[in-house]
C-alpha cells in the first residue's frame, strides 16, 4: 500500500517557496504533465479551515471528464483506519478491550497458532499487523464469484491466517488480518462492517460521498484508474475485492476534508461531536506490541494508524493502492495541519507530496534536529555484522527474504546500515539502543532482542536477526543459478543443433537439452508472475498468465530433476568432462531454484482455485 514518499528534512528545503494555493496546483499540474498523471484527488486542511478540497485533470482520459470534488476514487488501505476507529468507538463502549484474545471472541476464526498457549492472537496484533499472518496469496485478492459474508469471507484467508513467528512480535503487513478485524466489528456491533461505518463514521463525519461498497463498479462518480506501463495508460476494471474490511472505501476530495481534519480537531466532527475520545486517538496514533515499541522506538504502525518522517516532521495516516490508484492521508495534530492525494494512475509519484508538504509547512518556524547522543560503542559492538530480513510480507515472494538482509558497521560515532541492495543509511544515536537517520527528527532504528535472546535490528517496521558470516549464502547461490539458468539455455540451443545434425551422442541427447526447456519454463514464469502483478484480473480465472504460473514451474522441475538423474546415470558416458561438469553446475542451480519455489509455494500454484 502506497504512500507518498517523503523529501528531504526542513532544513533542506527548496529555495522557492510555494506561498499560494493557485501557486501550489499549477506547479502540481506541471508534474502530472511531466509524470503521466491522468487525474487527482487534493485536499489540504487546517485545523480550522479547508484550504483546497478539489481535483486536478481527468478523472476518465476516454472521455475527458474532470476531476472534481466529488468524484470518488478507491482509497485502498486507509479503509483500515476506519476499521479501527470503528473498534475503538465499540472499545469506549466497553464491548472488548485491545488486549483480548481474538480466539476468545470468536473461536469460529480459522487462527493457526503454534503459540497459543503462551501468546496468542490478539485484537492489537490484528490492528498492528503484528499477528505473524502472511499477507494475501494471489488467488486471494480479486472476489471473481459471488460476494461472500461474515465468517465465510474471512474463511477465505485460512491458509494466510497462520502465525509464522510469535505474535506481537515484528511487523508484517497483513490484509486478511484486517479482514478478521471487520468481521469483530460485524459480530460484536451486530452490523456488517460498510452499515456500521457508514451510520457510525461516515455519515455523522459529514463525509457525503464515501462509501465502502464491494460493488466500486455500481458507482457513477468513481474515477477510472489506469495502470501506466511500457509508455502506455492501461485502464483497470474496479475489481471487488475480498479482503474488502482492509480496502474497499471509496472517498471523494470532500469526504476526505472532512477526515483530515477530524484527526486535527481531536476526533471531533465539524459540529463539534466527539466520534471517539481524544485518549482514543492517542492510543490510535501509538505502537503497544512490536518488540521495538517495547523498546523505545516511538515511529511505527499504530492501530490503522502509522508514525512517519515526511519533510523532517513525524506525521500520522495511512496509505492506499487498489490497482489504478495510488493513495495517501497524512496529518501532524501538533502542527494542525493535514493533506490527503490520490492520483488514479499506478504508480503515483513521490514529486506532488513533497511540493504539498512544502506548501503546507511555508509559515511552520525551523525546528533543529536533536542532538546526537554519544554512541554507545560497548552496546553496539554486540550488533555490529550481518543480518537477514525475518518479517516478510509475503512469503511467496521470496526475493523480499533473500535479498531484504544486510550489514551494520560502526564509522567512528556513527553506525552504518548497508543493505544488500540500495543506499547504505546513516545512523545517529538517540538512546544506546535506539537510532535516527540525519533527516529525522525521532528515532526509527532499534536495536534489541528476542524472546529466544536473538539480536534483532528493527528499521521502519522491517526486522532483521543478526546471522553468521554464511549471510550471503542465499543470494549469492540464487544469483549464480539465474546465471545457470541463462547459460544453460543458450549452450542448450547450440547442443540442440548439434542433436539435429546427430553430431551427439544419442545417451547425451537429454541431458544437454532438458536444461533449455528449463529455461523457458523459467522465463514463463518469471513473464506470468510480472504480468499477474499489471492485470489483476488474471487473478482468480483460469487464462495464460494463471496457467502459466500453474505448469511453468512444475515443467522447469521435471526437466530439472530428469535431467540430473540422467546426467548422474551417464556421467561416465561423456567424452568432454568440461561438458559433464558444466551440466553437474547447472543442473545444482536448478535444484537449487526447485528447493526455492518448492519452499515458497511456487510449485503447483492454482491462482483459479480460491
Amino acid at each position: 500500500m502506497a504512500t507518498a514518499a517523503g523529501g528531504p528534512a526542513q532544513a533542506q528545503r527548496a529555495s522557492h517557496v510555494i506561498s499560494s494555493v493557485p501557486e501550489l496546483t499549477d506547479s502540481i499540474r506541471r508534474v502530472m504533465a511531466k509524470e503521466q498523471i491522468p487525474g487527482l484527488l487534493l485536499v489540504l486542511a487546517t485545523r480550522d479551515s479547508v484550504l483546497f478540497a478539489g481535483g486536478l485533470g481527468e478523472a476518465n482520459r476516454a472521455t475527458h471528464q474532470p476531476v472534481t470534488a466529488h468524484t470518488l476514487f478507491r482509497i485502498g488501505s486507509i479503509t483500515k483506519s476506519f476499521v479501527a476507529l470503528g473498534l475503538l468507538q465499540l472499545i469506549e463502549q466497553g464491548k472488548l478491550h485491545l488486549n483480548d484474545e481474538v480466539r476468545k471472541i470468536a473461536p469460529e476464526v480459522p487462527i493457526d497458532n503454534p503459540w497459543e498457549a503462551t501468546d496468542p492472537v490478539r485484537v492489537v496484533h490484528l490492528l498492528e499487523h503484528t499477528a505473524g499472518f502472511d499477507d494475501m496469496l494471489p488467488n486471494h485478492t480479486i472476489n471473481q464469484g459471488p460476494l461472500l459474508r461474515g465468517v465465510a469471507e474471512v474463511a477465505v484467508f485460512r491458509p494466510e491466517l497462520r502465525c509464522r513467528w510469535r505474535p506481537g512480535e515484528r511487523t508484517a503487513y497483513s490484509n486478511p488480518g484486517y479482514q478478521v478485524a471487520g468481521y469483530l466489528l460485524e459480530k460484536l456491533s451486530g452490523q456488517p462492517y460498510e452499515q456500521y461505518l457508514t451510520r457510525h463514521l461516515l455519515r455523522p463525519l459529514g463525509m457525503p460521498d464515501a462509501t465502502p461498497t464491494q460493488h466500486p463498479a455500481a458507482l457513477p462518480q468513481l474515477a477510472q484508474g489506469y495502470i501506466y506501463t511500457a509508455g502506455h495508460y492501461e485502464p483497470q476494471p474496479p475489481h471487488e475485492i475480498y479482503a474488502g474490511a482492509a480496502g474497499s472505501m471509496n472517498a471523494s476530495a470532500a469526504d476526505l476534508a472532512r477526515y483530515v481534519q477530524f484527526f486535527l480537531r481531536d476526533g471531533r466532527t465539524a459540529e463539534g461531536t466527539a466520534l471517539v475520545q481524544p485518549a482514543s486517538l492517542r492510543e490510535m496514533e501509538t505502537v503497544h506490541s512490536t518488540l521495538a515499541a517495547r523498546s523505545g522506538l516511538p515511529t511505527g504502525y499504530g492501530l490503522g494508524n502509522e508514525a512517519i518522517v515526511r519533510s523532517g516532521f513525524v506525521f500520522q495516516g495511512h496509505g492506499g493502492y487498489l490497482p489504478g490508484f495510488t493513495s495517501a492521508m497524512l496529518y501532524n495534530r501538533e502542527l494542525g495541519l493535514g493533506y490527503a492525494l490520490s492520483f488514479n494512475v499506478d504508480p503515483g509519484t513521490a514529486t506532488i507530496g513533497r511540493l504539498v508538504r512544502q506548501y503546507m509547512l511555508r509559515q511552520v518556524p525551523h525546528r533543529p534536529l536533536p542532538a546526537s547522543v554519544a554512541l554507545d560503542a560497548t552496546e553496539a559492538s554486540a550488533y555490529l555484522g550481518h543480518y537477514r530480513f525475518a518479517s516478510p510480507r509475503n512469503t511467496y515472494k521470496f526475493l523480499d527474504e533473500i535479498l531484504g538482509g544486510g550489514s551494520l558497521e560502526r564509522r567512528g560515532n556513527l553506525l552504518l546500515l548497508l543493505p544488500l541492495l540500495g543506499k547504505p543509511d546513516t545512523l545517529l544515536a538517540t538512546s544506546p539502543r535506539t537510532f535516527r537517520r540525519p533527516a529525522e527528527p525521532v528515532g526509527s532504528v532499534v536495536l534489541t532482542r528476542d524472546t529466544e535472546g536473538h539480536r534483532v535490528l528493527e528499521s521502519r517496521g522491517q526486522y532483521l536477526v543478526k546471522i553468521g558470516f554464511w549471510w550471503w549464502l542465499q543470494p549469492v547461490l540464487l544469483a549464480l543459478s539465474t546465471l545457470l539458468v541463462v547459460t544453460a539455455g543458450l549452450a542448450g540451443l547450440i547442443w540442440l543443433g548439434y542433436a539435429l545434425r546427430r553430431r551427439l551422442p544419442s545417451a547425451q541427447v537429454l541431458p544437454r537439452l532438458l536444461p533449455l526447456p528449463a529455461a523457458l519454463a523459467f522465463a514463463a514464469t518469471l513473464w506470468a508472475g510480472n504480468s499477474a502483478t499489471v492485470h489483476w484480473g488474471s487473478l482468480g480465472i483460469v487464462n495464460t498468465e494463471s496457467v502459466l504460473l500453474f505448469a511453468a514451474p512444475l515443467v522447469f522441475t521435471v526437466c530439472a530433476v530428469a535431467g540430473l538423474g540422467l546426467l548422474l546415470y551417464r556421467f561416465n558416458q561423456f567424452r568432454s568432462r568440461l561438458a559433464a561438469w558444466y551440466l553437474l553446475l547447472t543442473y545444482g542451480g536448478l535444484g537449487f531454484l526447485v528447493a526455492v519455489l518448492g519452499s515458497y509455494g511456487w510449485l503447483g500454484m492454482r491462482l483459479w482455485s480460491v
